[in-house]
C-alpha cells in the first residue's frame, strides 16, 4: 500500500529543479505528507497516494515552482514600521504615489508621520523624477512626510522639516552632512542616519503587528524564506519584535537572522555580546539565528561611490572579529562592493583557516567589483556570494571610475557560476530596492534597470531556470539547508508557490509583476488568492 498523502496538487506544471535523476524536471502533480514532498510525477500516479482523507487541489494548469528564498533582504528592520509606511514599489507615475500619500493622510490622525522609506526609484516613474517638497505638502498638508530614495537622498515636506528643526540642526552643526534646508533634501547615508534617530518609534506591540503584516506580504508575493541582512541603524535592540512575532506563531516566512552592531564605533562593545550569548543555529524551522553580517564593521562598509578608507584601528578590529567568529564557529556574511574592499577582505580571509571558512560558508554580500582572479580565490576558499539585484535601481547612477570598464559584469554572475562559486539571489530591499522577488529575477534574466535600460552584457545574463535556482536551491545553501529546501522532490520540504502567470512563458516585461496564487510553507498555506481561498486546510 502506498503512503497516504495529506495533500495532492494535480493538473499543474511543476518545476522541480530536482537533483534526483528519477524525478523529471517538470511534472504535473505533487503529493505532500508531513510537511514534505511525498511524490512528484504524473497525476495518475499521485492519485494512488490519495484516500478519503486527502485534500486534492486542481491547480488548473498553473506553474508551480519551489518556494522563493530572498537570500539578502532587510526584513527585520522594515518590519518595525511596515504598517506606518506607504509603499511605492509598484508605482508607474508620481500621481499614483502622491495619491497614496494623500489617502494615508486622510486615514491617519493629523500630525502623524507618513513615510516612504525606499523601495522605489525615479526611473520607474513616467516623469523620470521624484516629487518636490510642494507636491508632498499638497498631498499631506497636516502631516510630516519623509520620502527616501535608496541611500542617495531623502526629502522632508515643510511640516516634517519643522518637526525635526532641520534648519537649526544644520546651523548648529548637529547635522553637518549634505542638506538642502530650502528644499528639505538630505543626501547620503550620514544625513539619513541622523534623521532616522529622530523619527517616532512604534510601541513593541505595534512593531510585532507590523512585522507580522510584513511577513504576510512576503508570502503573498511568493516568498517562503529569507535571510535577513540586519542593516544600517539596526542592532541588538531591533530583534524583539521578530522574536515576539515568532513566539506568537505569526511568522509565515522561514526567517534566518544575521546580526551586527547598531552604529559606527559600537562594534567592540556589541559584537562580543552576540558571540557569547547568541549561538548560531538557535531557533527552529521558522526562525533561526544564522550568523554575523552584513555590516561586520562600519569602518569597511563601502558603496559603489563610497570609499570608507579604513583606518589601521578599523583593520585591527576587523581582523579580531574574523578570528573571533572562526573561534566561535559563526557563519559570516560581509558587505563588499568595491574591488579594493573585496581585496582587503579576501586577503585577510586567506590568512585564516580555509577549511573552517569553507565549513562555515563565509560569504561576500554584493560583490559587484569582483574580478576574475578574485573569483578563483573565492572558489579556493569555498566562500559564496550573495548577489542581490541592487543595480536594477542604482546601476544607471554609477559614476565611479572602477565601474566604467566592467559595468556589464557587475557582479560577474556568469563567471561566478561557471567557476562553481555558490551564488544566492535576492533584492536588498527595503530601502535600496523593491522587495518584490520577481523584480530581481527579471534583473538576472534581462540586465535591465527600472527604467528599462539594459546594463548587463549579454554574456552575463542568466536563463530563467538559472535565475530561479539562485532564488531557491542556491539561496538555501547559505543557510545550510540545500538538502531540505529549494527543490520539489521526495523528502524535501513542501515549500512552494503556485504562480498567477507562467514565469517561463510570459514576455520579459511581465516578469517583475508576477505573483502568487497560492503559497505553501511545509505544505500549509501562508497565502491564497481568491482562486484558492479555503482550498488547502490551515492545519
Amino acid at each position: 500500500m502506498r503512503p497516504e498523502a495529506e495533500l495532492l496538487l494535480v493538473n499543474a506544471k511543476v518545476t522541480t529543479l530536482a537533483a534526483d535523476p528519477d524525478v523529471a524536471p517538470e511534472v504535473d502533480a505533487l503529493a505532500i505528507r508531513g510537511g514534505r514532498v511525498l511524490f512528484a510525477g504524473a497525476s495518475a500516479d499521485a492519485r494512488e497516494h490519495a484516500t478519503a482523507n486527502t485534500t486534492v487541489v486542481d491547480v488548473g494548469g498553473r506553474r508551480v515552482v519551489p518556494g522563493l528564498i530572498d537570500s539578502h533582504v532587510h526584513f527585520v528592520r522594515a518590519g518595525l514600521t511596515w504598517n506606518d509606511e506607504v509603499r511605492w514599489e509598484d508605482i508607474a507615475d508620481l500621481a499614483t504615489g502622491l495619491d497614496r500619500i494623500a489617502r494615508a493622510a486622510a486615514q491617519r490622525p493629523p500630525g502623524t508621520w507618513i513615510r516612504v522609506i525606499g523601495g522605489w526609484h525615479p526611473g520607474q516613474c513616467a516623469e523620470r523624477r521624484g516629487p518636490t517638497r510642494d507636491e508632498l505638502d499638497r498631498a499631506a498638508p497636516g502631516h510630516p512626510v519623509f520620502l527616501q530614495c535608496g541611500y542617495a537622498w531623502g526629502m522632508l515636506n515643510t511640516r516634517a522639516m519643522a518637526e525635526v528643526d532641520l534648519a537649526r540642526a544644520v546651523a548648529d552643526g548637529e547635522n553637518p552632512a549634505n542638506v538642502d534646508t530650502d528644499g528639505g533634501v538630505l543626501r547620503g547615508m550620514a544625513a539619513l542616519r541622523w534623521l532616522y534617530w529622530r523619527l517616532p518609534v512604534p510601541t513593541l506591540d505595534e512593531q510585532v503587528d507590523s512585522t507580522a503584516a510584513a511577513s504576510a506580504e512576503m508570502s503573498r508575493r511568493g516568498l517562503t524564506g529569507l535571510i535577513d541582512g540586519g542593516g544600517s541603524n539596526s542592532g541588538p535592540d531591533v530583534y524583539r519584535a521578530v522574536y515576539e512575532a515568532w513566539r506568537q506563531n505569526r511568522l509565515t516566512v522561514r526567517t534566518r537572522l544575521t546580526v551586527h552592531s547598531s552604529k559606527p564605533g559600537s562594534e567592540p562593545e556589541e559584537l562580543p555580546g552576540y558571540l557569547r550569548f547568541l549561538p548560531p543555529g538557535l531557533g527552529d524551522d521558522m526562525l533561526r539565528v544564522l550568523g554575523m553580517g552584513e555590516i561586520v564593521h562600519y569602518g569597511v562598509h563601502d558603496g559603489i561611490e563610497r570609499d570608507p578608507r579604513p583606518s589601521d584601528r578599523t583593520l585591527a578590529e576587523l581582523d579580531q572579529i574574523f578570528r573571533d567568529c572562526l573561534r566561535e564557529n559563526w557563519p559570516l556574511q560581509i558587505h563588499t562592493i568595491r574591488p579594493d574592499t573585496i581585496e582587503l577582505v579576501l586577503g585577510r580571509w586567506e590568512r585564516l583557516d580555509p577549511d573552517r571558512i569553507r565549513r562555515l560558508r563565509w560569504s561576500l554580500v554584493h560583490g559587484e567589483g569582483l574580478d576574475a582572479g578574485q573569483v578563483r580565490r573565492l572558489r579556493r576558499l569555498g566562500a559564496g556570494v550573495l548577489a542581490p539585484a541592487m543595480l536594477r535601481f542604482e546601476g544607471e547612477d554609477m559614476t565611479a571610475a572602477w565601474t566604467r570598464d566592467r559595468a556589464g559584469f557587475l557582479p560577474p554572475l556568469r563567471e561566478l557560476l561557471d567557476a562553481g562559486v555558490p551564488v544566492g539571489g535576492g533584492t536588498d530591499a527595503m530601502r535600496v530596492a523593491s522587495y518584490l522577488p520577481f523584480t530581481a529575477l527579471h534583473w538576472y534574466v534581462t540586465g535591465r534597470t527600472v527604467s528599462g535600460r539594459r546594463l548587463s552584457d549579454h554574456g552575463n545574463l542568466l536563463t530563467r531556470t538559472e535565475a530561479l535556482r539562485l532564488y531557491t536551491e542556491r539561496a538555501a545553501w547559505f543557510s545550510f539547508e540545500e538538502a531540505t529546501r529549494g527543490r520539489l522532490e521526495p523528502g524535501m520540504l513542501a515549500d512552494l508557490v503556485v504562480l498567477d502567470r507562467d514565469y517561463f512563458t510570459v514576455p520579459e516585461p511581465e516578469i517583475p509583476h508576477l505573483g502568487s496564487d497560492l503559497t505553501l510553507v511545509g505544505g500549509r498555506p501562508t497565502w491564497a488568492s481568491d482562486a484558492f481561498a479555503g482550498a488547502v486546510p490551515e492545519g
